[in-house]
């Protein structure tokens, strides 16, 4: 008998996001190390461009205390600044620096040459078939929670 595909699923995808935080390369690069969260925001800002608290918030999920304690983290490192709404709003937002858009491409590109080396002896069929289907995952996850993170362009 068959193990019922949803429980392997919930079990994988927890090692998974376990072996992806972990991976050989990941979280290192020339200027220190960045953080998950300093990682998620930026590209963040670099996919959908300045955000104000509420919006970061809207699309992670995370509540304002959170995020205040994190985008403090990536002010006083000089990976984000706080701007003006160029849209004329009242809230401030967040827009990454010249520093902070260097830092995750230097993530970013450790991510997927140790992504790369893992999955190296892998058919190009069952790349594109796997990426289509975690992006088919979160594109669910994101229809049932309301909260559309944006992609980056296909050259990203």
């Amino acid at each position: 008998m068959t193990a019922d595909p949803i429980n392997v699923i919930e079990y994988e995808s927890m090692v998974f996001e376990r072996h992806l935080s972990s991976l050989p390369g990941r979280t290192r690069r020339s200027g220190g190390v960045l953080d998950q969260s300093a990682y998620t925001l930026l590209n963040l800002l670099q996919a959908g461009g300045p955000q104000s608290i509420g919006e970061l918030s809207a699309v992670t999920g995370l509540d304002a205390s959170t995020l205040n304690r994190q985008t403090a983290a990536l002010l006083r490192d000089d990976l984000a600044e706080r701007i003006a709404d160029p849209d004329g709003g009242l809230a401030r937002k967040f827009r990454a620096t010249a520093h902070g858009e260097l830092s995750a491409q230097e993530e970013r590109a450790a991510s997927r040459a140790g992504l790369g080396r893992l999955m190296e002896d892998w058919a190009s069929e069952d790349l594109e078939a796997f990426a289509e289907l975690l992006g088919r995952f979160n594109r669910s996850i994101e229809e049932r929670t309301g909260r559309d993170w944006p992609r980056p362009t296909a050259s990203d």
